[in-house]
């Protein structure tokens, strides 16, 4: 496996590529591609060249793999001077620390770097403003949600001096004309562009290993993150069970008296779910029946909770967490998807329930994947992917094998 950039394939070489679709260089850092009519009318469209460097952005860092350091740093820059903007227009500097969470330094100081670039002086000026405060206020900016009881003052504040200074100075157009400057940007004919994309993305030679560790850590995520096992274990107390697949965006709502954070919840019903994770437990409530609903079946504009459906203990969520890291659970996932032949980057992964048999404790957890549902029970000695609707066995791996899954996955990353 990673081995595979020293073979020499014994495929014939493909056609060689047109001088104008040519990729650049992937050596890091990589400079950034656009479409050439991006730039050409970027005067009459300055939003669209931005978006053409954040969509450049994510697909080297979605789809090719690349760290952030492997990317242009102006690149970067615009990244994150741009969703700093976003995130202000729609919910305030608090949404913007809420949301950026522990990436909040690195994406201040690209921020920071990209606004004095461009010129964005009054937009600049709210950034250190902020920044500061955060400084003095760890523990209020830790508190912050951009929802109300979770927004101070003197951000929103903040918030206004942003509005104006935007509306004097656009920092779209500003960001535009920086960019449009760069040398070394590359611009590439239109028909051309998504070849060479394609081709930047490819060219990763870390990329495979790093498809491996992605993998894990969105399993991860899913089986040790206290809110997302909470969750699932409390969707599984609902008569009849139901499985966790997404969660959604929070409102503060009216939760026993006091207003709480409440997700918007997607499982495996027909209509979607409303949920609550606190540090004491996990609560499912049925979604009020005017409530409307998109076809994606999360999002809702509920103003209320229905009824209480599941809930979760903090003993019994501590207990899946715990065991999940100690039976290398996430590990074992992956690799029992792909030795029954699914693939494991995009499964969901839902605690079920814990039950004790000769063995220990055995952790049972819903695996959607490749359009199939599996039950996978974790135990001391390994774990076992079972088909869901006929228990019919689909994978098993010992600990031994996972311990040596582990060290690959530990290496890629």
């Amino acid at each position: 496996m990673f081995g595979l950039f020293s073979r020499k394939s014994k495929k014939k070489p493909e056609e060689t590529a047109p001088d104008a679709a040519r990729p650049p260089q992937a050596r890091p850092p990589l400079p950034v591609v656009v479409r050439r009519s991006t730039v050409e009318q970027a005067g009459d469209s300055p939003y669209d060249l931005v978006l053409a460097v954040e969509m450049f952005v994510h697909a080297m860092a979605s789809d090719g793999l690349y760290r952030h350091l492997e990317i242009s740093p102006r690149a970067m820059q615009v990244s994150h001077a741009s969703t700093y903007s976003a995130e202000v227009m729609n919910g305030g500097h608090s949404q913007f620390i809420y949301n950026a969470a522990e990436e909040a330094d690195d994406m201040i100081a690209n921020a920071r770097a990209g606004l004095a670039a461009c010129g964005a002086k009054g937009q600049l000026a709210t950034l250190e403003k902020m920044l500061a405060w955060i400084v003095e206020h760890p523990d209020e900016a830790g508190e912050q949600t951009g929802f109300e009881g979770g927004r101070d003052g003197f951000l929103d504040t903040l918030d206004d001096a942003f509005y104006d200074a935007d509306e004097a100075a656009p920092m779209e157009d500003l960001l535009a004309r920086w960019i449009a400057s760069w040398p070394d940007l590359q611009t590439v004919d239109d028909d051309d562009y998504s070849y060479v994309i394609h081709r930047l993305v490819m060219a990763n030679p870390q990329r495979e290993g790093r498809l491996l560790h992605r993998s894990v850590s969105n399993l991860v995520r899913q089986m040790i993150d206290r809110r997302i096992v909470g969750i699932g274990l409390a969707c599984a107390k609902i008569s009849p069970p139901e499985a966790r697949i997404a969660i959604g965006i929070a409102r503060m709502l009216p939760v026993e008296g006091e207003m709480q954070m409440v997700f918007q919840l997607r499982t495996d019903a027909e209509r979607p779910r409303l949920c609550v994770a606190t540090e004491t437990h996990a609560e499912i409530y049925m979604t009020p029946e005017d409530s409307p609903v998109t076809d994606d079946l999360i999002e809702t504009n509920a103003s209320r909770i229905g009824i209480l459906l599941g809930r979760a203990e903090e003993s019994e969520i501590n207990t899946v967490v715990e065991l999940a890291e100690q039976y290398h659970a996430p590990i074992a996932v992956d690799l029992l998807l792909r030795k029954a032949g699914f693939d494991p980057t995009s499964a969901v992964v839902s605690a079920n329930s814990v039950v004790q048999n000769e063995e220990g404790a055995i952790v049972n957890w819903v695996v959607l994947a490749s359009d199939q549902a599996f039950l996978f029970l974790s135990s001391p000695n390994g774990g076992v992917l079972l088909r869901g609707k006929d228990d019919d066995s689909r994978a098993e791996a010992a600990m031994a094998e996972l311990d040596e899954h582990f060290d690959r996955c530990a290496a890629a990353g």
